[in-house]
């Protein structure tokens, strides 16, 4: 079932958005981004673009239901309809999808991803204005008809949030500096109460290393060995530092990372085994003194809060879309190796990188870094 943040329950948050309308604002607007969470992650200035051009629009957003919780950030989007994603929906059950997205009479559909099972909710919503990016591939036959109107624009050259974000700048929004398009901008809200129900005190943030060791797949990940030196140089480098460790919830990285922590001289400082939700991870990420991972959701979420971060990937043809462009991130790119995991990083690059960041940056004991708007709430431009 759909969840609600409430229409009217934010009215600070929705006063901030507050721009000049168009004559044709619309009453109720749809964005779909069945997509993971570094997806949903880029869409965010994009998504704020339409806030701004329509403050009192309803504004729902359609997600795979395992990251709606993202959506907790953003209190001035009105409803978050979950989707499944694990199972997939089958035939059926997209029809009755289709029906309940059809009675909701949305006045604009938008849809950034542009693939096959979203672009045909898409076109079931029957939304007055369908605006739909065409998909890297092109799209299958018909795809162009799904969509009232159709966005172009080229994809692996840069961020994924800029392309989002130049989407809509496409589509008309976000013009001119009164609607708030001058740049991209994450604009959300984290409660301090998340880091204290984790266990972290105000005392102790700036102060530990978080790292994500793990991703979606082994050949995106450094070898456990390397990890463990990894985290044996940070120890004995960073002394005043103590280290996070966390990993996603699913089976496989809760054995992974019950492999790992036997095989280190001593034991974190915490742990978090799959027990932190995505609002429970930006939160933990925001105030660490630095976040390092592969190429996953923390990094995203690091981005997300401006927090300094170095990542491992390997060479990829879309790699930039998902490296950040600020002077706090560090990425260093495998150009290949073994397909079982990550190699021909050195682990002294990664303790460099983490060095070069970690003096470079005053300490990070405060979350004002990211810019208050309203109470509780940081707008970061890009």
């Amino acid at each position: 079932m759909p969840a609600r943040n409430g229409p009217r329950q934010h009215r600070q948050s929705r006063m901030s958005a507050r721009a000049e309308a168009p004559a044709s604002a619309q009453r109720k607007l749809l964005v779909m981004e069945l997509a993971g969470l570094g997806d949903n992650v880029h869409l965010l200035p994009a998504l704020w673009l339409v806030r701004r051009q329509w403050p009192d629009a309803e504004l729902h957003v359609m997600i795979y239901a395992h990251i709606a919780s993202l959506f907790k950030l953003t209190p001035w989007v009105d409803r978050v309809w979950p989707y499944p994603n694990a199972p997939k929906a089958d035939f059926g059950e997209n029809l009755r999808w289709a029906r309940a997205l059809r009675r909701e009479r949305f006045d604009c559909l938008i849809n950034t991803t542009g693939s096959d099972r979203s672009s045909l909710l898409s076109w079931a919503t029957r939304a007055r204005l369908r605006i739909g990016r065409r998909p890297a591939d092109g799209g299958p036959p018909g795809w162009r008809w799904l969509f009232t109107r159709v966005v172009e624009s080229p994809y692996y050259l840069e961020p994924m949030y800029l392309q989002k974000w130049r989407c809509l700048r496409q589509a008309g929004f976000g013009a001119g500096a009164a609607a708030g398009g001058d740049a991209p901008e994450f604009h959300v809200t984290i409660d301090p109460a998340l880091r204290r129900d984790a266990g972290i005190g105000a005392d102790d943030e700036g102060r530990y290393i978080h790292i994500s060791p793990f991703t979606t797949a082994d050949a995106r990940e450094l070898p456990r060995e390397q990890i463990v030196a990894l985290i044996a140089g940070l120890r004995a480098a960073q002394p005043g530092l103590r280290i996070v460790l966390s990993c996603a919830g699913n089976a496989r990285e809760r054995a992974k990372l019950d492999d790992l922590l036997p095989r280190l001289r001593e034991p974190p400082w915490k742990v978090y085994a799959g027990t932190l939700d995505v609002t429970g991870l930006a939160a933990l990420i925001e105030t660490c003194a630095l976040n390092l991972s592969g190429d996953t959701g923390s990094l995203h979420l690091a981005m997300m809060t401006q927090a300094p971060a170095a990542a491992w990937f390997r060479a990829h043809k879309g790699q930039n879309e998902w490296i950040p462009l600020a002077p706090q991130y560090r990425v260093l790119i495998a150009e290949g190796g073994a397909p079982d995991s990550l190699h021909g990083i050195a682990t002294d690059a990664l303790l460099a990188a983490a060095a070069e960041l970690l003096h470079g940056y005053p300490p990070r004991n405060s979350p004002s870094r990211c810019g208050a708007h309203a109470a509780g709430a940081s707008s970061v431009k890009l």
